[in-house]
């Protein structure tokens, strides 16, 4: 069988979110489609699941593995993949209909385009939306045509890190020429690679959203010692680029260094350490002015004003 795009979905334990993220996919209506399901180490009925799965769809195909991690689960599934493109949905996201048919138009538009992406929505856990990633981030709102080609992919996704892993889209000859997720790196390894790719190839997007991103109250990722381990791994990746002679102007770095530090300010506000966050939402600001940094830094001494003062560092 010839398939166009090989998706990747790498999953632990998530079978209460596993079935509506294949569904998405066999619902996106084509046949020329083959989903690699990399099952590590589940251990919540995952695996009786994608057996009695696979069994009904010749399209599936199911990989298990021992703790090898996001990065290396995909990893596996990339040398295994048939497909000229791959695409990469997470376990508990799930696709809008026709988004692999507009990507892959966008692609075969633009062939010199080597990875797509495109806007994604917040959902809670009754899957009702809170808000788009680029309205958020107020990242591409102005322009006009549904497909996009950035001009300097490198400085944008560095100073604006708004790709979501389940919009992508790659060739996966791509893969041969910058390597594939950094295993050895605990979080970022998506961003770091969508770097790579921007500091090689053109990369371009769909301003409409086409993925559900499920916002879990219990995801492994969310507790305080990962985000703070996950902010430190984008500080280091910028202060990488910093170091380097790739022509990236002072802007895009303290683009860069402004997400980074609203990211600590809401770190810090979740401790309830609220001069550490008007500290870090005031430096934002600095960097780069924006009126909910003004907006949080106006909380943030509201609770130091009602909070006492343990509460303060």
């Amino acid at each position: 069988m010839v398939y166009t795009v090989s998706v990747i979905i790498p999953s632990y334990n998530c079978l209460a979110y596993l079935p509506k993220a294949i569904e998405s996919i066999l619902q996106q209506g084509r046949s020329d489609v083959e989903i690699i399901i990399v099952n590590d180490n589940s251990t919540d009925g995952t695996a009786q699941y994608l057996e009695s799965l696979s069994q009904q769809e010749s399209c599936i195909q199911v990989i298990t593995t021992k703790g090898l991690g996001a990065s290396g689960a995909r990893n596996m599934a990339i040398e295994q993949a048939a497909g000229e493109y791959i695409a990469f949905l997470d376990a508990d996201d799930y696709w809008y209909p026709d988004k692999l048919t507009a990507q892959l138009a966008l692609h075969e538009a633009n062939p010199k385009v080597a990875m797509s992406f495109t806007n994604y929505d917040h959902v809670n856990e009754q899957y009702q939306y809170i808000v788009d990633c680029f309205g958020y981030w107020q990242q591409f709102t102005q322009v006009a045509t549904p497909c996009y080609c950035i001009k300097q992919p490198l400085a944008q996704v560095l100073a604006h890190n708004v790709i979501g892993t389940s919009t992508v889209m790659m060739k996966a000859s791509v893969f041969k020429a910058v390597g594939m997720f950094d295993i050895n790196m605990t979080y970022c390894e998506d961003w770091q690679l969508w770097l790579k790719v921007c500091e090689h190839f053109e990369v371009a997007l769909l301003t409409q959203s086409y993925t559900g991103y499920l916002m879990r109250g219990d995801s492994v990722t969310q507790t305080d010692s990962k985000r703070l381990q996950h902010l430190e791994c984008i500080e280091h990746i910028i202060s990488d680029y910093k170091q380097r002679e790739l022509g990236l102007s002072k802007r895009t770095f303290a683009l860069a260094d402004a997400k980074l530090k609203e990211g600590y300010a809401d770190y810090y506000r979740t401790q309830r350490k609220f001069m550490n966050a008007l500290y870090f939402e005031g430096y934002a600001f600095l960097l780069n002015p924006q009126i909910r940094r003004i907006k949080n830094g106006l909380g943030d001494i509201k609770k130091l004003i009602l909070s006492p003062i343990r509460s303060y560092f």
